[in-house]
């Protein structure tokens, strides 16, 4: 695996016009990205969207279109990599290996690119996919070839964990460095092993490494939209996460912090934000304090300009003088 700096690229029929659409679609992102022939199966205007990403090791595309056949003939087979896709929406019917399956929405399912085959959506359909060679998966799973075109719950929790987890590649800081796409990627293959059915020792792997960088991703992004929640503990979130408050603690602790250091950090940056909302202007600061999970108003005004080098007060005042 060499380094390289993350590639996006974006495409829409809507910049197209008419049929020029369809046949972008069939050239740039059928033949160019997947290796797929598609035919999209109504007269029915036809639109598509998608975005994107690569990474040494790993190919991300995520988007929406309407109904199609998507399709891999003998002749576009071109290595032996491996996708993992979920359906967000629409019902897919997957064919490969003389299989047939049903992908109902929040399923996901692995296809082997070295084999004839495909999958048709019948009407609008959002999808993610997850491009990764051959040899950084196979070794990890079970049983490779069961492990193609079975359908994975939408309740499997190392499922539910990379669908998360894998919204760390909208963020170019995060993968600003060579060593940092690596470990992203190696945490989506072991994410990926995890929902499929890991040897043991693999297993044992992707949970320690994988398993719990995407829990912690998950937990404190689950904080985040939580901070102006006055309830708002380690309790609440270990309970809404089916882990223990200790385990969380590990997690953090692993991470060089704890749960009540990041708890605090993000219930500040909703009270900052409340500050300067307009539609706030009438709530009082101690108001806003106590939403946020501060009783005591000294503390919450001295922990607020430690963390923001400005006062609550400076917040509203710049608020108010700008309007």
């Amino acid at each position: 695996m060499t380094d390289q700096n993350p590639i996006t690229l974006q495409f829409s029929t809507a910049d197209y016009a008419g049929k020029d659409g369809i046949e972008a679609w069939r050239h740039l992102f059928g033949r160019a990205i997947c290796d797929l022939d598609i035919e999209p199966l109504t007269d029915q205007p036809f639109h598509s969207r998608a975005v994107v990403r690569v990474l040494p090791g790993l190919g991300v595309a995520s988007g929406v279109c309407s109904g199609a056949h998507y399709w891999r003939p003998r002749h576009l087979i071109k290595n032996d990599d491996l996708v993992f896709v979920f359906n967000h929406d629409g019902v897919d019917r997957a064919k490969m290996l003389g299989r047939e399956s049903i992908i109902e929405p929040g399923q996901a399912v692995l296809f082997a690119l070295d084999t004839v085959g495909g999958t048709t959506n019948k009407s609008h359909s959002r999808f993610t996919t997850i491009r990764i060679p051959r040899a950084a998966l196979a070794p990890a799973l079970q049983d490779m070839n069961a492990a193609v075109l079975q359908p994975i719950v939408s309740n499997n929790i190392a499922l539910n964990l990379l669908r998360n987890y894998i919204s760390v590649l909208e963020n170019p800081q995060a993968l600003a460095k060579p060593e940092a796409q690596n470990l992203v990627v190696a945490h989506i293959h072991d994410l990926i092993a995890l929902a499929l059915g890991p040897t043991k020792d693999a297993g044992e792997l992707a949970r320690k490494r994988g398993g719990r960088a995407a829990r912690l991703r998950a937990i404190k992004a689950d904080v985040a939209r939580q901070a102006e929640n006055y309830d708002l503990s380690i309790s609440s979130i270990a309970a809404r996460h089916g882990v223990t408050p200790r385990y969380i603690q590990m997690l953090f602790g692993e991470a060089g912090t704890s749960f009540s250091e990041y708890m605090g950090m993000q219930r500040l940056a909703a009270a900052h934000r409340m500050l300067a909302d307009p539609a706030l202007a009438h709530r009082r600061i101690a108001e806003i304090a106590l939403t946020t999970g501060f009783s005591n108003v000294s503390y919450f005004n001295r922990a607020f300009r430690r963390q923001f080098d400005v006062t609550p007060s400076d917040v509203r005042a710049g608020f108010s003088l700008a309007n």
